[in-house]
């Protein structure tokens, strides 16, 4: 059991300490800014630097409090058996305010050949590791800034703490490797169920699905897939320039991101639709291009689901034949593509089939727009999404893409390891849904990313 008494002296001491050596920064501080005139900036620098070493001497100094003033002569062991206090040994832990030292005690048990610290299990701390915090930190900066090594320069400047660029890396692809695998169980449940995951929110009216996907560098593979899905709703609302105009906008977005094959990817886009609430009864809106596997899956997650093929790719295809019809630059161009534009925007897709068809000689700008129309007809009655007051483009999924892989994927030079390109797309994708708190309390506790070796004469240094 704590001695009261000490524990109190202790606090006591720790008071005294601080006070003392708060004093002595006061009055330090003071001579300093007084023997020669200092700008702000310096002086508000020195300040921030004496700060974190003082805070970084209260943490060291916090630590152990919550511990017992004498430990324990034993303790319960997770095998079942009695582990016995074997000494106190220091830890150092890298924190947002510096390396930290801190003695704990460590036991020993025989049966299963164990070691623990119960004060590292308190604490959520692994001796030579870094704390849940500044991983957090790492992790953050490392999925949104230009490249590891400026996050670590970052962190740098505004922590004081120096971290190598690799220790930046590792905690990125820690993070993400949590959530992709959070994201996998997810659906390994609902598959061995048989029943969908959990709704976190109630679903609202109307929900969207977009999927797209967007290629990074990857070593020894050349460009990749990440493939990108959207969740979202919209709102409208009538511009105050243009009141003939609705203005329909997507808000609640929330994302997905995997390097993978479209069926696991399915999966995984019906467990975040799930998680945002859609069910059978959801009226639900599937946005996307031409991608064969977008409807594929839409087909055997969302059934129920209205398909829009998105109205700008299929303008593309338009302007594309008329190119090809007439060449760039004809003054019959214009003209017909614009005339056909009205034809499919008003749901005329047959007629615009009809005209294409005599020119099928003309070539491939022809006939990829004659496949494209055939096969998405059903998915291109605009008339009757816009009485509906649906959206029918799929910018939202192409901004997701921009945001979570080419901002920080794409960069100039870039060739990534896939599980390094995933983690940072992953994490990227949980922060910008606004899942970042959640994201970390699915982290587990810190372990040890090495072992001492075993001394038989000595066990106390089997453990760190």
């Amino acid at each position: 059991m704590t001695n009261r008494t000490t524990a109190t002296d202790r606090n006591a001491a720790l008071v005294q300490q601080m006070t003392e050596q708060m004093a002595t920064l006061a009055r330090t501080l003071s001579a300093w800014v007084q023997a020669e005139p200092r700008p702000l900036q310096e002086r508000e620098a020195q300040v921030v630097r004496v700060l974190h070493d003082l805070g970084s001497t209260l943490l060291t100094a916090l630590l152990p409090l919550a511990a017992p003033v004498r430990p324990e002569p034993d303790l319960p062991c997770g095998c079942g058996q009695i582990a016995r206090y074997v000494r106190v040994r220091p830890a150092t832990v890298t924190t947002v305010l510096g390396r930290v030292t801190l003695n704990r005690a460590i036991y020993h048990c025989h049966c299963c050949g164990a070691y623990a610290a119960p004060l590292d299990q308190q604490l959520q701390i692994a001796a030579g590791g870094l704390s849940l915090g500044l991983q957090e930190l790492l992790a953050l900066l490392g999925a949104t800034q230009d490249s590891f090594a400026q996050a670590a320069a970052v962190v740098e400047r505004l922590c004081l703490v120096q971290i190598c660029p690799n220790s930046v890396r590792a905690a990125t692809e820690d993070i993400g490797a949590v959530l992709t695998d959070h994201e996998r169980a997810v659906v390994t449940t609902a598959q061995t169920d048989g029943s969908s995951p959990p709704a976190a929110v109630a679903a609202p009216p109307r929900v969207y699905l977009s999927m797209d996907g967007v290629v990074t560098h990857v070593h020894d593979a050349g460009w990749k897939e990440i493939k990108v899905g959207c969740v979202y709703t919209t709102r409208t609302r009538i511009p105050r320039q243009r009141p003939e105009t609705l203005v329909i906008q997507a808000e609640q977005q929330s994302y997905l991101a995997a390097l993978t094959d479209a069926e696991t990817f399915g999966w995984r886009l019906w467990a975040e639709a799930c998680r945002r609430g859609v069910t059978d009864q959801t009226d639900l809106v599937v946005i996307g291009d031409g991608a064969h596997w977008i409807w594929n899956l839409a087909a055997e997650h969302f059934p129920q689901a209205t398909q829009i093929v998105d109205w700008y790719h299929a303008s593309q295809y338009v302007w594309r034949a008329a190119s090809t019809i007439f060449g760039e630059t004809s003054d019959l161009r214009v003209p017909w593509a614009r005339q056909h534009l009205d034809n499919l925007w008003d749901g005329r897709v047959a007629e615009v089939l009809a005209a294409l068809e005599p020119y099928r000689p003309k070539g491939e700008g022809v006939t990829d727009a004659l496949s494209y129309f055939t096969t998405h007809q059903a998915r291109m009655d605009y008339p009757s999404y816009r009485a509906r007051g649906l959206q029918v483009g799929s910018g939202t999924v192409e901004s997701a893409c921009k945001q979570l892989v080419s901002a920080r994927l794409k960069l100039a030079g870039m060739i990534w390891n896939v599980p390094e390109a995933e983690a940072v797309a992953v994490v990227r994708a949980w922060l910008k849904s606004g899942r970042w708190d959640e994201a970390m309390r699915l982290r587990p506790p810190p372990q040890r990313t090495y072992q001492r070796q075993t001394v038989a004469a000595d066990a106390t240094v089997a453990v760190a």
